[in-house]
């Protein structure tokens, strides 16, 4: 049994249960939790398993009532904290789920170490008291806006990205030259990162069979005079999927320049925003349904649209 009130960023506490009374303590840990084997060797390694107070080896055979404590204290990041704003639409002892605003990268990298999310969370963490390392389950391109997902332990990461990979929902919000004509598609189209790029130039990502897979499905949700807006779910989560199949339906997405560099500049990075992430909450199993609202460049680029 699973107690909210027990639980901590770093500490999952659980109490087991009838059926439980009987099996090894590692039994109930792979059952029950699903926790891997790389997890299962750090936990040994760490002695970071307790029944009832004392540590546990796996072998130990588990009663009704005990009280087992799973331990997940870590070193945090050495990422820089700064006092960004952070708009967190999500927040429980695993999960971190914050609406991502457009041109902020999400790791800091050689050349650019300051103003990304993970030092703004850095700075969040700080502030509640909170240390944990930054890992985030999803990804955005640091011109896109919108829903992301941070694991506050090795627990949930470890869950949270065997979603991401089979059954988590990810759904856009996305505005494309020309006016869509159909109000539903799946496009199943692979996506391949072409060979041979010239040193210092990003690969430009192309539909061909060549590549992996990757499903989209559109639903039209408003039709312009020269736009239209579309809400797109992805079953993959190819590198600019979105960006690629619109591409390759003559529809690209507005501010896209990359893929349609001689389209009208209409707003300063790609009209694509990660509206919703729905998933499995690792500990207590619920299905959690996060919104991130829509940034101010994209409503000012509806209200220009619907006036043309």
């Amino acid at each position: 049994m699973l107690l909210k009130e027990e639980q901590k960023y770093n500490r999952i506490v659980y109490h087991i249960e009838k059926e439980e009374d009987g099996l090894t303590l590692k039994t109930v840990l792979q059952k029950r939790w699903g926790i891997s084997g790389r997890l299962m060797t750090r936990f040994k390694k760490e002695k970071g398993v307790e029944i009832n107070g004392h540590w546990a080896p796996f072998h130990q055979k588990v009663k009704e009532k005990d009280r087992l404590i799973l331990n997940m204290e870590e070193n945090g990041c050495e990422f820089e904290a700064e006092n960004l704003p952070v708009e967190v639409i999500y927040e429980d002892f695993d999960v971190l789920v914050v609406n991502k605003q457009p041109g902020m990268l999400t790791h800091p990298t050689m050349k650019i170490r300051e103003g990304t999310l993970a030092n703004a969370v850095m700075q969040y963490m700080s502030d509640n008291q909170e240390r944990y390392k930054i890992r985030f389950v999803n990804r955005l391109d640091m011109d896109t806006s919108g829903a992301m997902i941070l694991a506050k332990n090795a627990f949930a990461h470890q869950q949270l990205a065997e979603q991401l990979q089979s059954s988590m929902i990810k759904e856009y919000l996305v505005f494309v030259v020309g006016q869509f004509k159909e109000p539903y598609r799946k496009i199943e189209a692979a996506i391949y990162r072409p060979e041979n790029i010239p040193d210092g130039k990003p690969p430009r990502r192309v539909v061909d069979k060549r590549g992996k897979m990757a499903v989209s499905h559109l639903k039209r949700q408003e039709v312009y005079s020269k736009a239209s807006l579309l809400s797109v779910k992805i079953d993959t989560g190819r590198t600019h999927q979105i960006r690629v199949h619109m591409n390759y339906l003559g529809h690209p997405v507005i501010g896209d320049t990359f893929y349609e560099p001689e389209q009208t500049n209409r707003i300063e990075r790609q009209a694509l925003h990660a509206e919703a992430v729905t998933f499995i909450q690792p500990r207590t199993k619920e299905e959690i349904t996060c919104r991130a609202d829509m940034p101010e460049d994209l409503r000012c680029l509806r209200e220009r649209l619907l006036q043309e």
